[in-house]
């Protein structure tokens, strides 16, 4: 929040326009992050004063921007005297408002406040702030316009995609849903990796459409892979938002964070170097059931005796030879599923047992496994598929790398 202060008074003196664009131009040339929640009251703040000069008014700033301001102050840690100078005075001009405005309810009425820097901050730059260089109209104090407001609301949710290990905030640019500007919002050793966006899910009547914004919920989990290596993975649609107005967007992600840290910490080691592999195993039942007629002595038997026997008989005789072909069948079922289970497992870290789906004409699939494998135990897991794939009537479907979604339980945030 202080770079963007310094960013506005650094405008103001060479006499550019002080709009968003300038003021991203000014961080980037300076090689600073950008707090997008504190840029965007910033420059909602700005546009109200142009507004109140327009019309040439002296209205007073709604308490609410001064408490966002002040939050997101502390949260950063920016501790400068001359900034707590400047919140003073725009303080003390906010208590002259009236402590119920007409034009708010009650629940509105109660969220007011005005905050109170009671300790002296110690100096955290070297850059000094000249409050009297400013323009005396620049203090102008307006409203914020409904239209303004409204704006404002429409970035007050943040969508989550993951976690990852790190301490910095990293910008990684317009590559999220709907070309959301996508980046970090960090807390200790952990950060999320989230973006802007309204505090609704996202929904769309178009199939397409959705899948499109899966497919780039997925690009960005696989470009942070990259970036950063082991990924928590949230989630579609895993939105988190503030249930008051004094809280800021960023604070609920990094309250959400402090909340599970522990148990995302956990999460990351064991995930660290692992992928998520896919594998199920089919069976077609007409080549095993004239595997089991070759090999099983006791359906053999009832075979020759279904030769000799009257039409008749032979109609008996046909549907015990169909029972037990089936029944053996479902034993050798059982027995494969313990046998590659076994053989499986041990090329892999962590197994979730999925439910069996409809295979395609021809086919049953036996299993349908989910498998977290380290990058060196890939091979190995391959060759042992191959086995199975080259059994007479079997085959393997073998996919990956994912991100390990299989094995990260529901996780708070995603209840939210």
């Amino acid at each position: 929040m202080e770079d963007i202060f310094y960013a506005v008074l650094a405008l103001h003196i060479a006499g550019k326009p002080i709009n968003k664009e300038n003021i991203i131009a000014v961080l980037n040339a300076a090689g600073t992050s950008i707090n997008e929640a504190a840029l965007d009251a910033m420059v909602t703040f700005i546009e109200s004063l142009k507004e109140a000069q327009k019309k040439k008014e002296k209205r007073h700033v709604d308490p609410r921007i001064v408490e966002f301001i002040a939050s997101e102050l502390l949260q950063q840690k920016t501790q400068t005297k001359q900034l707590e100078a400047l919140l003073k005075e725009i303080t003390k001009s906010a208590e002259t408002v009236e402590e119920t405005p007409a034009s708010l309810g009650p629940e509105a009425q109660s969220q007011i406040g005005t905050p109170v820097v009671e300790e002296e901050m110690p100096a955290a730059s070297s850059r000094v702030y000249d409050k009297e260089a400013v323009r005396e109209e620049d203090r102008a104090i307006a409203e914020v316009p409904a239209e303004e407001a409204g704006a404002v609301s429409q970035t007050k949710g943040r969508y989550v995609y993951g976690v990852v290990a790190g301490k910095e905030t990293v910008n990684l640019g317009k590559i999220g849903i709907e070309g959301n500007e996508v980046y970090t919002i960090p807390y200790q050793d952990l950060c999320a990796i989230v973006h802007n966006c309204p505090p609704e899910p996202y929904q769309s009547q178009d199939d397409e459409t959705i899948k499109g914004w899966v497919k780039i919920h997925q690009n960005v989990l696989d470009e942070v892979k990259s970036r950063f290596g082991t990924v928590i993975p949230l989630g579609f649609d895993t939105i988190l938002q503030p249930k008051d107005d004094l809280t800021s967007p960023n604070q609920i992600v990094q309250d959400w964070l402090k909340e599970d840290y522990d148990r995302l910490n956990a999460l990351l080691e064991k995930l660290k170097n692992k992928d998520e592999y896919g594998i199920q195993v089919f069976y077609e039942p007409q080549v095993i059931s004239e595997i089991i007629l070759q090999q099983s002595e006791e359906i053999k038997k009832i075979k020759e005796e279904m030769a000799t026997k009257s039409p008749g008989l032979a109609y008996m005789y046909k549907q015990k030879l169909e029972r037990a072909v089936k029944a053996e069948m479902e034993r050798l079922a059982e027995k494969w599923f313990k046998d590659f289970y076994a053989n499986i497992k041990k090329h892999a870290d962590d197994i979730v047992v999925e439910k069996t789906k409809k295979a395609e004409k021809g086919k049953v699939m036996l299993l349908n496994l989910s498998c977290l494998v380290s990058k060196e135990k890939v091979e190995t897991l391959g060759e042992e598929l191959d086995k199975i794939n080259n059994m007479e009537g079997f085959s393997v479907r073998f996919t990956g790398p994912w991100p390990p979604y299989s094995f990260v339980t529901e996780l708070p945030a995603e209840k939210r």
